[in-house]
């Protein structure tokens, strides 16, 4: 469970900063993601591998920040799960 402690103002500002220009690279690796899933030589557990070698290339926090706009995104997509607050509490 992820609980809510507001970050430090820097960590917002920081965040707002690189926001918009990580969903647009996020738009572009899922792009990538998608064209080598359509591939008939090259398997699911492939590409992951694939994402891996190239997440691992990356600066720690912009991978970080990356991993951190995918959540959102599929958080965000219908069909989504909701969470209902007190549901863990049971």
């Amino acid at each position: 469970m992820i609980r809510h402690i507001p970050p430090p103002p820097g960590v917002i500002a920081a965040a707002e900063q690189k926001y918009h220009t990580m969903r647009g690279e996020l738009a572009r690796f899922l792009s990538i993601v998608q064209g080598h899933l359509e591939r008939d030589d090259c398997t699911e557990i492939e590409t992951v591998c694939h994402v891996l070698e190239t997440m691992l290339r990356q600066d720690r926090a912009n991978g970080a920040l990356l991993a951190a706009c995918a959540i959102m995104e599929l958080a965000k997509r219908p069909g989504a799960q909701p969470h209902h607050r007190g549901a863990d509490r049971r």
